[in-house]
């Protein structure tokens, strides 16, 4: 006998569709039968009429905890999450104090133990000052090494091609995947003063101080040290055609590269044009981009050159985005993802821009193998984790900042009316969400290193 059944729901990988029926035990999948086959359980849930996919993963999820929470800290983040369709995401190490050694990863994974929701991992950030310490890095738990050449203290900036070197290639001894923030400081610098000395403070500066070319220079120097150097590096936040154009080109002529390119879900959903609409609100980094460029991503993700959708959930307090209602330059970077992603997803796969098993390879499969989780992540088969998400794809429902879990409780997306619903989220064969409710105590999710096997 099972532990549990989801029944009768339209299973969809990025391989299979089809009715089916889930048998769970231990918290792990342990069959996955045609609808109509009689299995017993001790429990079940009726998905009939419902689609049944994976827990998404994502691998870029500013968490704020500890040191931020005024924010977001771990329960309220991971509950979004959960809220969005999440079974596992990766905390990002802009905290304070930062995840830049064994003690402030260690704290991280103190404070998800004690909150999360959800499963999670740590990534540690890589600093001119640990490059010798990989090793410590990940020993301390460390499941990403993250790397940064513009927006982040100075003294945590890595910017020579010697040590970028010497991490790609220290990772990849050690096994360990690197995630990239690559735009050119220099030139962002330069573009910002000009704009400032000019007087500029309307939300369009923010754009014209960070153009496609700053983005696009960095990526070309760095792919070209990556495809070299080998291990797996992952460009985060992508959002520029001729970006995407230098990394297509390097996977083309380089298939053993391990090259990867994620892109956020705002510059799928949002151009420049709302930003000078929105003001703060839309103010991120990399900035909102024309419609062409919006298209050119597009693009990327049905060919399969645009490898996963990475949420950076980053929220802020509203009155530390209305800083910049008059000037932009005083507005925080940053909006909140993760219960509006998904969702976002499901809307596009209703009108045909995409298909929901392309969904599920970019925000479950790809994230979890880039990670080395799969397949107990990111998938749903025999000995996986039973991490699942009932989803009503024809529930039309309108996004409202002050029905999110986020602690923000605001979103760019404020009033639009979507198709395609998260009703439920399983995490290892317990509903951690139903329907606006948060079903289990914070400290139920698990780190992943500290997971068997």
């Amino acid at each position: 006998m099972f532990d549990y059944m989801v029944l009768n729901g339209e299973l969809v990988t990025p391989s299979w569709r089809g009715p089916a029926n889930i048998g769970i035990k231990d918290g792990r999948v342990a069959v996955i039968a045609p609808a109509g086959v009689k299995l017993e359980a001790a429990a079940s849930y009726d998905a009939r009429g419902k689609l049944v996919i994976p827990a998404l993963v994502d691998t870029h999820v500013h968490l704020r905890d500890p040191g931020h929470t005024h924010k977001e800290d771990f329960y309220t983040g991971t509950a979004a999450a959960a809220a969005g369709g999440y079974g596992t995401v990766v905390a990002q190490p802009n905290t304070d104090p930062p995840a830049l050694d064994p003690a402030g990863i260690g704290r991280v994974f103190e404070l998800g133990r004690e909150r999360s929701v959800v499963d999670f991992a740590v990534s540690a950030q890589v600093t001119p000052g640990n490059l010798t310490s990989l090793a410590q890095l990940k020993e301390a738990g460390a499941l990403i090494f993250d790397a940064a050449t513009c927006d982040v203290p100075a003294d945590w900036l890595i910017s020579t091609g010697r040590d970028f070197w010497a991490l790609f290639t220290g990772a990849a001894r050690l096994g360990v995947p690197v995630a990239v923030y690559a735009t050119d400081a220099g030139l962002v610098g330069d573009f910002t003063r000009t704009l400032q000395e000019w007087g500029r403070v309307d939300p369009l500066a923010w754009v014209e101080a960070r153009p496609p070319v700053a983005e696009a220079a960095e990526v070309a120097r760095l792919s070209q040290l990556a495809r070299a150097a080998g291990g797996r590096i992952l460009f985060r936040q992508i959002s520029s055609a001729a970006s995407l154009a230098i990394l297509r080109a390097v996977k083309l002529s380089c298939p053993s590269a391990n090259i990867s390119i994620e892109v956020n879900p705002h510059h799928l959903f949002l151009t420049a044009d709302d930003l000078a609409r929105l003001g703060p609100v839309a103010k991120m980094a990399p900035p909102l981009r024309d419609r062409e460029t919006v298209r050119a991503l597009w693009k990327g993700l049905r060919d399969g050159t645009v490898d996963m959708i990475g949420g950076d959930h980053a929220p802020h307090t509203w009155e530390e985005k209305m800083a910049g209602q008059e000037d932009i330059w005083q507005a925080a970077s940053g909006v909140p993802t993760l219960e509006t992603a998904l969702p976002l997803m499901l809307d596009a796969a209703s009108r045909g821009q995409i298909t929901v098993e392309q969904i599920v390879s970019l925000m479950a499969e790809k994230p979890a193998r880039w990670l080395n989780l799969y397949p107990r992540k990111g998938t749903l088969a025999p000995g996986s984790d039973a991490d699942l998400v009932i989803l009503d794809p024809a529930a039309s429902w309108e996004i409202r900042g002050k029905d999110l879990l986020s602690k923000c409780r605001w979103t760019p997306f404020e009033g639009l009316r979507v198709k395609g619903r998260v009703e439920r989220t399983m995490v290892r064969g317990r509903w951690v969400y139903a329907q606006g409710t948060i079903m289990v105590r914070p400290g139920y999710g698990q780190g992943i290193l500290d997971q068997e096997g």
